[in-house]
């Protein structure tokens, strides 16, 4: 994965790479249900491709976007608000597990990372097609 992101960010663009990712790792957890070690072992590879490239996209557009003095305050925020969820995640999956078993939990977080995969893969709004579409608001009298 080390040489793979910076092409991948600089053909694709940061939202695109983090959409693949994303969309890498859904397919992968949820494949992670089917109980047969081959198919756990190419899992475990696709999740180690798709989630750091998640990961790599998110904190690199914070760099980018992030001013000078202020890049240690926002980082250290961006931190928080990418890896809180997974604390928050780990204990309601630890509290579900117990409920309804581990297989359906993985197909449904697959299905969650797919819509999520897919909002990310649609096209940002720009300021062209914001002005095209509402004239007062992009240019006041």
């Amino acid at each position: 994965m080390g040489l793979l992101p910076g092409p991948g960010l600089r053909r694709l663009g940061a939202r695109r790479f983090a959409a693949y990712g994303i969309g890498l790792l859904a397919v992968a957890v949820a494949l992670r249900a089917v109980p047969y070690d081959p198919v756990a072992w190419a899992c475990a590879a696709a999740i180690g491709v798709g989630l750091p490239a998640a990961l790599i996209a998110v904190l690199t557009g914070v760099q980018q976007r992030t001013p000078g003095p202020l890049l240690g305050r926002v980082t250290a925020t961006a931190n928080a608000l990418v890896f809180t969820p997974n604390v928050v995640g780990l204990a309601a999956g630890a509290a579900l597990v117990e409920l309804i078993g581990h297989r359906p939990l993985l197909v449904v977080l697959g299905v969650a990372l797919a819509v999520t995969a897919a909002v990310l893969g649609q096209r940002p709004a720009s300021a062209d097609r914001t002005a095209a579409r509402s004239a007062s608001d992009a240019s006041p009298a």
